[in-house]
């Protein structure tokens, strides 16, 4: 990978970086919502509160992936496989620009977890 592309995916993590701190912020946020006044409203505030807990979680990962693969621009191991040291082809870092694997590697990793 040249640095013109380096510098492409710096970029666009730091925007990943960015959107995912505004939604984490705007959730922590939202101000309590005021006291429920039927069954149905209390069931759909305990939804929208799991579902946020749920949302936050997952963007706090996402934050997790995004900072390391910046960490990984800044120490130039960026777009290399951490599992078998090849290249990981720049289409895949298109479309998962936080990807830490190839995708022969992301398979034998997915396939450990099931």
């Amino acid at each position: 990978m040249n640095e013109e592309q380096t510098k492409k995916f710096k970029k666009r993590l730091e925007g990943l970086r960015d959107e995912i701190l505004k939604v984490i912020n705007w959730k922590e946020g939202a101000s309590e919502a005021s006291e429920a006044l039927d069954e149905i409203d209390q069931a759909n505030e305990l939804i929208e509160k799991e579902m946020g807990f749920v949302m936050s979680f997952n963007m706090r990962n996402n934050l997790k992936e995004v900072e390391e693969a910046l960490d990984r621009i800044a120490n130039k191991k960026f777009g290399v496989c951490q599992h078998c040291n090849s290249e990981i082809p720049v289409k895949r870092l298109e479309i998962l620009p936080f990807a830490r694997f190839c995708t022969a590697c992301q398979e034998k990793v997915e396939s450990r977890g099931r």
